[in-house]
């Protein structure tokens, strides 16, 4: 009876930890897509480097002063500028926006499992609870890691393929279907920007999953015999 209630305890302990680490890396990832798609500076860059203002027939500022209201728009601070965005332009971003509230939505809801996962896993674990997390860790982000690598490799091969999917799975009408003739929402931020927003991400993501890899490592060492 009091075996069973070990590994009963144990089994419960390793579940909350999967969870917990599954809602880290949910939660990261989120976060850095966040970070990475409101950052204007980002959006700046990539105007300059293909020197797009010119190309498209307006101005630095104008083009700026438009981007920074599609980012207030989907941060639900402003409407959109319908001298500059067409119809089917604001129609699309609305459903945009939706998608964006989800996902703020779900980053904080995992956060959240994360804060009381590690607390569950305290109370049942108490002075070993560092060594049962990071005796965990390594194997579930290594499974994230070759996860993005395998999407990285997909997007990679064929971008058109995959944004195309990617839209269908995610809006359940054809508004995504923009036209760089009446469009100034795909001309401002072309297929080549989200080739280029999206490595930002997967490197992004990449690059802090490695560093949690090494410091899991050294806290691993540190508590293995704690």
């Amino acid at each position: 009876m009091f075996s069973g209630g070990i590994n009963m305890n144990k089994y419960i302990r390793q579940t909350l930890i999967v969870f917990q680490n599954f809602s880290l890396f949910i939660s990261a990832i989120l976060g850095i897509i966040f970070y990475n798609c409101f950052n204007l500076d980002f959006y700046k860059n990539f105007y300059s480097k293909e020197n797009l203002a010119p190309n498209i027939n307006t101005s630095n500022d104008e083009l700026i002063n438009n981007t920074s209201n599609l980012l207030d728009y989907l941060n639900s601070k402003a409407e959109l500028n319908t001298s500059w965005f067409t119809e089917k332009d604001i129609l699309h971003m609305k459903d945009v926006r939706t998608l964006y509230n989800v996902s703020f939505y779900t980053m904080i809801f995992f956060i959240v499992l994360f804060i009381i996962t590690t607390i569950l896993i305290i109370i049942l674990s108490k002075h070993k609870t560092m060594f049962y997390i990071t005796r965990t860790f390594n194997k579930t982000l290594l499974a994230f890691i070759i996860l993005i690598i395998v999407l990285a490799g997909i997007i990679s091969y064929n971008f058109n393929s995959f944004w195309i999917k990617f839209h269908q799975l995610l809006f359940s009408n054809d508004l995504w279907l923009l036209s760089p003739d009446e469009s100034n929402l795909i001309k401002m931020v072309p297929e080549e920007f989200f080739i280029s927003l999206i490595t930002t991400i997967i490197l992004h993501i990449l690059l802090l999953f490695v560093a949690l890899l090494v410091l899991n490592n050294i806290l691993k060492k540190r508590f293995r015999n704690i």
